[in-house]
C-alpha cells in the first residue's frame, strides 16, 4: 500500500527525486540514508494531519521508553530503602540467635540462621541492582529506537509487562501498586506500536 500523500525530496547523490518508502534512488541507485528518510517523514507530517498525529504518538512512545528508564532508577532507590528498613527489622528479630542454629522450616532456601541473615542482607542490594539493570536496558532501547523504533517499542513493552507479571506472581499485592501509571505507560507504548505499524503500511520506515 503506497502513501496517501505523495512526497519527495532531492536525492543527495544526483538530481533525481526520492519518494516516501524508497530505500534506493531510482535514478542513481544510491541508498536512501536516515537523514533523507527523516526529511521525507517531516514533509509527510507537514502535509498530512493524520500522519502528523501518528508521528506524535510514535515519538511519545519513544519518550516513554526513556521515562521508564528514569522510573526504574527512582523506583530502585525507593524500593532499596524500603527493603533495607524491612531487612533491618528482620535482622534485629534474629540478632540473638546463633548463626549455626537450624531453622524449623527453610526460608527462601536458607536452612540456618546464618544463611537467612546473609539472604536478608543481600536482598535490598539485589533489588536495587535489578532495577538499575532494567533502567540501563530501557536507556539502551531508547537509543536503539532512533534506528529501529518499532522493534524498540515492542521490546520495551514486552520487558515492562514481563517484569510486572513476574512481580505479581512473587507478590500479588504489587499488581495494584501504581496501577494508573502502569495503564498509562502500557497504553502509550501500544499506541506507539499501532502508529508505527500504520506508518509502515503507508511506506514510512520506523
Amino acid at each position: 500500500m503506497g502513501p496517501v500523500v505523495e512526497v519527495s525530496v532531492p536525492c543527495s547523490s544526483c538530481a533525481g527525486r526520492v519518494r516516501l518508502g524508497d530505500d534506493f534512488c531510482e535514478s542513481c541507485g544510491a541508498e536512501i540514508g536516515p537523514e533523507l528518510k527523516r526529511a521525507l517523514q517531516e514533509r509527510l507530517e507537514a502535509s498530512d494531519s493524520k500522519a502528523a498525529e501518528r508521528g506524535k504518538l510514535v515519538n511519545s512512545a519513544s519518550s516513554t521508553i526513556l521515562i521508564l528508564s528514569v522510573l526504574f532508577v527512582l523506583g530502585g532507590i525507593i524500593f532499596y530503602f524500603i527493603s533495607q528498613n524491612k531487612a533491618d527489622e528482620a535482622l534485629r528479630s534474629i540478632a540473638m540467635l546463633d548463626e549455626s542454629q537450624a531453622l524449623a522450616t527453610p526460608v527462601a532456601g536458607a536452612e540456618t540462621v546464618g544463611e537467612l541473615r546473609e539472604r536478608i542482607q543481600r536482598e535490598p542490594l539485589q533489588l536495587l541492582g535489578l532495577n538499575l539493570m532494567l533502567a540501563v536496558v530501557m536507556a539502551a532501547l531508547y537509543v536503539w529506537s532512533k534506528r529501529a523504533l518499532l522493534a524498540a517499542i515492542i521490546t520495551a513493552l514486552a520487558i515492562y509487562v514481563a517484569v510486572h507479571v513476574a512481580s505479581a506472581l512473587i507478590d500479588p499485592t504489587t499488581l495494584a501498586q501504581g496501577v494508573i501509571m502502569k495503564v498509562i505507560i502500557v497504553a502509550a507504548l501500544v499506541r506507539g506500536i499501532k502508529s508505527a505499524l500504520d506508518s509502515r503500511a503507508l511506506g514510512v520506515s520506523r
